[in-house]
């Protein structure tokens, strides 16, 4: 007997309702498993470390065994003296750094009183291991902000002022591979006076990327000059470097700053004293607290004389005699 049209109707109607219908169960079956599976955001505490090329701070999750705020402080603080299971990261507190005291005030602000080690690490590597070592502390509840003493003294800034009290918003995050670690510094440095013959002390207020370090900065502004800098009257103040100078390579060892010029340093400015020349670079650099002396090279190589009249293969030491006094 012949199927009705609207028998057949119904049942193409039943049957896509039920095709909808499990495509549905199954699309609510996929969805809530997603959701069963899905990672909690993480909500527990960081170790924080400077990485291995010292140009950031990386971090490692952990899970502190303490509970009290002392305890905690206690543990994260051996912790920072400890390896990092990240091969890329550094631990914040060296061997020969160690942790005397901390002490709290009623407020949650922490000072933390390192041993004399503290004190030997310099430049970028130094912020970063503060900025670790205060941002692993300042996550724990009670702690506000972390001032550091080193030897019993405050830690102080480039220009000798005290750091004070810190908290993790002191430390900008670095993100792209891009350092964001500004540092504020006051800069004197040594141009020649209007005679050639002595030197000008000119403080530069500068605001700078931490990782670079403040010896490059002070000897790239004495490479371009004195008229880049507010203030400076170009009647009265001239630049010492002879043109076209490149700086090659800076560093510093046992307080000793060895600075690589290109040959171009050689060819004394006119009207300019080799001396000056060469105590412009000195006495700036050795404004500096971690500078005592200059050892000066030409691309790589010692040079003994310059200008033919001056002892060029030995250090430098400051020298103010040719300074003028305001």
């Amino acid at each position: 007997m012949p199927i009705s049209t609207d028998t057949t109707s119904k049942n193409i109607h039943l049957l896509r309702l039920g095709f909808c219908a499990c495509v549905l169960f199954l699309v609510l079956l996929f969805c809530g498993g997603c959701s069963f599976h899905k990672e909690k955001e993480y909500t527990g505490y960081y170790v924080f470390c400077p990485d291995a090329n010292e140009t950031k701070v990386g971090f490692e999750k952990y899970t502190p065994e303490s509970r009290k705020r002392d305890d905690l402080v206690n543990e994260f603080l051996t912790r920072l003296q400890s390896e990092p299971k990240d091969l890329g990261l550094r631990k914040a507190l060296p061997d020969d750094v160690t942790v005397d005291d901390f002490i709290f005030e009623d407020s949650g602000q922490l000072s933390l009183y390192l041993s004399s080690g503290y004190g030997k690490i310099k430049g970028v590597s130094e912020i970063l291991r503060r900025a670790a070592i205060v941002k692993t502390l300042c996550q724990i509840r009670g702690v506000s902000s972390v001032q550091f003493y080193v030897a019993g003294q405050p830690l102080t800034d480039s220009n000798l002022d005290a750091v004070g009290y810190m908290t993790a918003d002191s430390f900008i995050d670095n993100t792209g591979g891009e350092t964001t670690y500004k540092q504020n510094a006051t800069l004197n440095m040594y141009f020649s006076d209007k005679t050639g013959s002595n030197l000008v002390k000119v403080p530069v207020d500068i605001t700078y990327d931490a990782t670079i370090p403040l010896e490059q900065l002070a000897v790239e502004q004495l490479i371009r000059g004195p008229y880049s800098i507010d203030g400076v009257d170009p009647d009265e103040i001239k630049a010492t470097i002879p043109e076209k100078t490149e700086l090659n390579k800076i560093s510093v060892k046992e307080n000793t700053c060895y600075v690589d010029f290109s040959e171009e340093f050689l060819k004394k400015r006119t009207n300019i004293s080799a001396e000056t020349t060469i105590y412009s670079v000195v006495d700036t650099l050795a404004e500096l607290s971690n500078i005592n002396k200059v050892q000066f090279s030409i691309n790589g190589e010692q040079v003994l004389l310059y200008n033919d009249t001056i002892d060029f293969g030995s250090a430098f030491e400051r020298n103010l005699d040719i300074v003028d006094q305001e």
